[in-house]
């Protein structure tokens, strides 16, 4: 079962967050960027429709209904398709824009530090911030064990048995054959175990937005790096960070001068500067250039 203390977490998350969480993300698919790509190729094709319809889309793609249906579930889960609208986020036109096949390490890398670190994704959450980090390595079927034991009080046998394996194969295959493969973040050994690897890889500005965008979301601009390090959701959670390797890609991020890390006087905090934003650090990603100082913040997370 889940320890006491995340589960206690993960509570006080859930009254922080004000959300119902959902275990069917994927409803039985594999996370196919390729046919994501179509579906933003799609959206992007009808800039004029003020309501773009499923069935549009259907046409547009050459996907069955059921496909596009699951796909768009899917995008949602990342942030890249707008909750209430067949739209793109912010974020789902630069990755249309520069990286449409969703190859760069950096679109990866965020669209991880969304899916996982949304506590509204309920396994693909608890994998990266509960399962992974607090449990030895398991076969696939001891994660089934493992979420059946932690999920039996919330769910029907049925969706135990049936819904839930699903969305775990899901996200095996999405880390380990899909796209994300590429961050090498979960790793499959020989006789099957499953573990997780410590990313130490980020696009600078990829880090740098999550950062920002995590502090946005809990309405600060200040924050203990070691808190940040043990906050489930965080960017050093989900890529399996410690203190001690979390503090050293923020050093670096402070000698660019897109934050501040103070260690003065026993402090060992992060401290956001008012005139960057997490959306500015993720344009000047895909444009290729330095963020420009001066611009608007979005309180709240720019896509949750």
């Amino acid at each position: 079962m889940l320890h006491s203390e995340p589960k206690r977490a993960n509570r006080i998350y859930e009254l922080l967050m004000g959300t119902k969480r959902k275990l069917q993300i994927s409803n039985g698919h594999y996370l196919q960027f390729d046919q994501l790509a179509r579906i933003l190729h799609a959206i992007n094709s009808r800039p004029r429709d003020k309501i773009v319809k499923m069935s549009s889309l259907e046409e547009e793609t050459g996907l069955p209904f059921r496909q596009v249906r699951n796909r768009i579930s899917i995008a949602r889960a990342m942030g890249i398709i707008n909750k209430k609208a067949l739209q793109h986020t912010p974020l789902g036109s630069l990755i249309s824009t520069y990286d449409p096949f969703f190859e760069m390490k950096g679109t990866l890398e965020y669209l991880h530090y969304l899916a996982a670190g949304n506590y509204y994704n309920l396994i693909w959450f608890e994998v990266f911030n509960t399962l992974l980090p607090q449990e030895p390595p398991l076969k696939y079927h001891g994660w089934i064990q493992f979420f059946q034991k932690s999920l039996k009080d919330e769910y029907t046998e049925y969706s135990l048995r049936d819904h839930m394996p699903k969305e775990l194969r899901f996200i095996m295959n999405a880390y380990l054959e899909q796209n994300f493969n590429k961050l090498d973040i979960l790793h499959q050994d020989s006789q099957g175990f499953l573990s997780t690897r410590r990313y130490l890889g980020f696009s600078p500005l990829i880090l740098t937005a999550m950062i920002y965008d995590f502090c946005s979301i809990k309405e600060t601009h200040l924050f203990q790096v070691g808190e940040i390090a043990a906050t489930l959701g965080s960017p050093a959670v989900v890529f399996g960070l410690d203190a001690g390797s979390f503090r050293q890609q923020i050093e670096g991020l402070h000698d660019r001068g897109w934050l501040r890390y103070e260690t003065t006087h026993n402090l060992d905090q992060i401290r956001l500067k008012h005139g960057f934003a997490a959306m500015e650090f993720l344009t000047a990603h895909f444009e290729e250039r330095e963020p420009r100082e001066d611009t608007k913040p979005s309180p709240g997370g720019i896509f949750q």
